[in-house]
């Protein structure tokens, strides 16, 4: 059996052995909640199980995805070290993947284009990433995502103002001719001293502005955040929306930046998503 100890502000999470006695340490790490995302990151620092191990690696996923879940009722992002990767025999695992639109990819594979942008549309568009700027169209923002995300259906102007506030980086895109902003994209991230691990979602575009390339600048300028960065050992991840006005070219759009499924990755990066508890609060 494992126990789990969160710090105060629950930032930090240790796992340990259940015994009276010679209790010891077997995984420590960091912990981020995107509470208005109900999307939580967990990037370990160490874990003391060897990755052939898969009875003791179900057991340390299984007791820290429900000690987190009964906190934030939210999905769960659990990144193993990079050592891990290519080692785990998933398919021995009892946790499962229950997110079969997950996508992820490490800075290894992740492709950034310094040269991306409006397409000579430059007099029309502008990105903006200032967080007071982008509240500052907090309401049209909502009409936006409301008009074209369908996991933003029940969200009022708190909501929107909330998720805003809690991205680490958010991104939109301004039509300067007409004063309205036309796609919107946010980034969470968790860090520790040598590593990022981050959570891309509610990216979206107004579909009377599609087939112009806006989505490929709004992620690419969200990717060049932990590309750009000094902490070059790290994982992106996300949830590939399957319906909606964007959903037929988003598949294509984040494959475009390194991304992959999942299930195509295997082993290659290991980390374990769970779903969130709460229903209707899907991410894209």
């Amino acid at each position: 059996m494992f126990v789990i100890n969160l710090n105060e502000d629950k930032t930090r999470i240790q796992v340990k052995t259940n015994a009276e006695q010679n209790s010891q340490i077997i995984a420590e790490g960091h912990v981020a909640a995107d509470v208005p995302d109900h999307t939580v990151l967990i990037l370990f620092d160490q874990i003391a199980l060897l990755p052939d191990d898969h009875q003791q690696i179900d057991q340390l996923l299984s007791t820290v995805s429900s000690y987190v879940s009964a906190i934030y009722h939210s999905l769960i992002c659990i990144r193993f070290p990079r050592t891990f990767d290519n080692q785990i025999p998933f398919d021995k695992l009892e946790y499962r993947n229950e997110c079969p639109d997950f996508m992820s990819v490490n800075t290894d594979d992740l492709k950034y284009y310094p040269e991306n942008n409006f397409q000579g549309r430059q007099d029309q568009y502008e990105l903006v990433s200032d967080r007071n700027i982008i509240l500052g169209y907090a309401e049209q923002l909502l009409q936006l995502m409301t008009r074209e995300a369908f996991w933003s259906e029940t969200w009022n102007l708190q909501e929107m103002c909330d998720r805003i506030n809690s991205a680490t980086n958010n991104a939109m895109i301004l039509d300067k001719i007409n004063h309205i902003p036309c796609a919107f994209g946010r980034l969470f991230l968790v860090e520790s001293s040598n590593e990022q691990f981050g959570y891309m979602s509610d990216i979206a575009v107004d579909s009377a502005q599609q087939s112009k390339g806006l989505g490929r600048v709004l992620v690419n300028y969200l990717v060049g955040v932990v590309y750009n960065s000094e902490k070059r050992n790290s994982t992106l991840c996300l949830q590939c929306a399957k319906e909606g006005s964007g959903a037929i070219s988003a598949t294509k759009l984040y494959r475009r930046s390194g991304f992959e499924f999942f299930h195509i990755h295997g082993n290659r990066i290991a980390i374990f998503p769970k779903k969130k508890v709460a229903s209707g609060q899907r991410s894209a």
